[in-house]
């Protein structure tokens, strides 16, 4: 008999030629019953899957199952962004397809059920470069920032406003959080319709839009990183250069925001970019790079005053002793 979901709740996949990992998820969340409704959408693959072969080798009930199509390759950011507009359930989580959802996810769905109304909650995960280690949790780097905002142990607590900007600077995951549908769709928050870089967008604009976010130090989630090989995350083309349009788009909306949010969320923003055009340049290839540092020093001219130097130089040392070897800083 399957599980009862105990939150009204769709799982939204994007997927591309990953049927295996994507039967292997589906069979979890079939185990685990936590979503009422669950959503694929494939991202061009060759042989495209089909419901009934998916709903059949997961034993994923098929009524609870919907497989959607983008007959081209578009991106992970595509495929979540028309998942969205299928979604009939109060709150939706996303999920890669080569993610496993724990058995804590569960206990967290349980205790949301019963909470006061919120845009979305953020739960921590076990990286699978932490095994290596013989250790379970998020890499030492997201973990600090759970730390320090002092949300780093402990169920469902609600996210003080102090904390939501450290929480922010963890890294840009969508899978991480269970979000309130409505929330999504009447601010417009979508993910970047890029091959690479896709996710910044949906989680700045998720920080700086809530009104009310909670915070669980469970594990629900285990994401897998497999560096090299083709997957779109380890792409090191000319799509990286497109990361400056989320980080353009942020940045402007930081700038525009006449609230406490602005204030709050600039100096994280700007240490969480500087942070990744450091990380893009050390993997990009190198016929790029010229390219990568007129981008970079135009957009830090645009958007970095000298207040905002003198913040980052206290707050992130390293991130921007590297960025002002790489990049022409605002002086």
């Amino acid at each position: 008999m399957p599980l009862d979901p105990p939150l009204d709740l769709t799982v939204a996949i994007p997927s591309h030629d990953d049927n295996g990992n994507l039967t292997r998820l589906l069979r979890h969340l079939a185990a685990l019953g936590i979503a009422r409704a669950v959503i694929v959408t494939d991202d061009g693959s060759l042989p495209a899957p089909d419901a009934e072969t998916l709903a059949r080798d997961s034993g994923l009930e098929p009524a609870r199952l919907t497989l959607l199509r983008q007959d081209r390759v578009r991106g992970a950011g595509a495929a979540r962004n028309r998942a969205l507009l299928h979604v009939k359930t109060r709150h939706l989580l996303f999920l890669d397809a080569d993610d496993l959802p724990a058995r804590e996810l569960r206990s967290l769905c349980q205790a949301l059920a019963q909470a006061d109304p919120f845009d979305f909650c953020i739960f921590q995960h076990h990286d699978s470069r932490m095994a290596q280690d013989r250790q379970r949790g998020q890499m030492p780097f997201d973990q600090d920032f759970w730390v320090q905002a002092g949300l780093a142990q402990g169920s469902l607590r609600p996210v003080p406003a102090s904390a939501a900007p450290l929480l922010a600077q963890t890294a840009n995951y969508p899978w991480n959080k269970i979000y309130r549908t409505a929330f999504l769709l009447e601010q417009g928050i979508r993910c970047s319709e890029t091959l690479v870089h896709n996710d910044i967008a949906l989680h700045w604009q998720s920080f700086l839009r809530a009104k009310a976010i909670l915070s669980s130090a469970c594990i629900g989630v285990t994401h897998f990183v497999q560096p090299g090989g083709s997957r779109l995350t380890n792409r090191l083309d000319a799509e990286r250069l497109r990361v400056f349009e989320p980080l353009e788009q942020i940045a402007l909306e930081i700038a525009a925001s006449t609230g406490p949010a602005g204030r709050l969320y600039a100096p994280a923003f700007f240490g969480f970019a500087l942070g990744l055009l450091n990380w893009v340049q050390g993997t990009l290839a190198q016929d790029l790079q010229e390219e990568l540092k007129i981008r970079g020093d135009a957009f830090l001219q645009r958007h970095l005053s000298r207040e905002m130097c003198r913040r980052l130089q206290q707050d992130r040392p390293a991130d921007w002793q590297r960025a002002a070897e790489l990049f022409s800083l605002p002086g």
